[in-house]
């Protein structure tokens, strides 16, 4: 295993799982661990299930649909703030003072 790699363990949805990262990812992992678990909770309080698989389903299609929509919506303010910023930027260009 190179230098910069670690083995962690986090849990989700009760179950441990060992996992090899990259040292500086371990913060976004054990913020996932926690996010999954409090979602895996409230979802068990909202939905009947059998399996903790149909939750862990339901939260992964959440989260997924979440990230679409915040992609889109990326994407318009993009469409929308580029041509500003190139605009203030023209602008900015004809008041530098040398």
């Amino acid at each position: 295993m190179d230098d910069n790699r670690i083995k962690i363990t986090i849990q989700v949805a009760q179950r441990p799982m060992t996992i090899t990262i990259q040292k500086e990812w371990e913060h976004y992992f054990r913020e996932a661990e926690k996010i999954i678990n409090d979602s895996f909770l409230e979802f068990a309080k909202k939905w009947t299930y059998t399996d903790q698989q149909d939750l862990l389903s339901k939260i992964l299609v959440d989260f997924v649909v979440k990230w679409l929509a915040d992609e889109e919506r990326l994407k318009g303010f993009d469409e929308e703030v580029v041509p500003m910023m190139e605009s203030l930027k023209q602008l900015t260009d004809k008041f530098e003072i040398d």
